[in-house]
């Protein structure tokens, strides 16, 4: 069984330098100013996706090794596959976030551009006839769109912000709790553990019990004596 893990092991972590290769690549996007995905971008979000549904069979596939023989599985070997199954889930919600950034960014670049282009024919169209106050008070309103435009789209992306600020904090709460529950676990499952630290206690409130014994007797004897 240690052989099949060890390999099956190996795979995951191929895959997971694989995968953080592939997000480094793909977070480029987020600063690219292109109004559609190019087909680069398309060939490199489906490679992301193939490689982390594979990752995920990797993973079931290690815990069928590991299920049979779960009690006396070493301590690391349960770490390291808790600790694979960590990293998947954080690459999958990075994958996550940037394909969000990419779309927001995008929407938001697009609106402008169709704003703009409104505003710069509806100048054209009042510069060929002379500009009156209505075409003015127009020119104004479309601006005051943008404007408003652009202050909901920053709400969106605090909003955003937060509710990953949030997921991240709810994972780290469950990652403490597993840990916990591992630790105890691990100290049920040792031999004897329980009863070594029973008598240790025994022992010590004996020790208690002599020292204070010693003691009042010789308060007695300087007293009477």
């Amino acid at each position: 069984m240690s052989g099949t893990f060890t390999s099956i092991r190996s795979q995951a972590l191929t895959l997971e330098k694989q995968t953080e290769g592939l997000l480094g690549r793909y977070s480029r996007y987020q600063d690219d100013n292109q109004a559609t995905s190019d087909e680069e971008e398309v060939t490199l979000r489906h490679q992301i996706t193939d490689i982390l549904n594979r990752r995920e069979e990797v993973l079931q596939k290690l815990q069928r090794v590991t299920d049979p023989e779960i009690n006396s599985l070493s301590t690391s070997k349960l770490q390291q596959m808790q600790r694979h199954k960590e990293v998947l889930a954080d690459h999958q919600r990075s994958f996550r976030k940037i394909e969000t950034t990419i779309a927001d960014e995008r929407n938001r670049n697009n609106l402008l551009f169709s704003v703009r282009s409104d505003i710069d024919a509806h100048k054209q169209r009042t510069t060929n006839v002379g500009k009156s106050g209505d075409a003015a008070a127009n020119d104004y309103i479309l601006e005051e769109g943008v404007r408003v435009d652009n202050a909901n789209s920053f709400a969106d992306r605090l909003l955003q912000q937060a509710y990953q600020t949030r997921d991240e904090l709810y994972s780290q709460r469950a990652y403490l709790s597993n840990a916990q529950s591992r630790m105890m676990s691990t100290v049920q499952s040792i031999p004897g553990i329980n009863v070594l630290v029973s008598r240790i206690n025994t022992r010590r409130r004996r020790d208690t019990l002599i020292l204070a014994t010693v003691i009042a007797v010789c308060i007695l004897m300087l007293v009477f004596l």
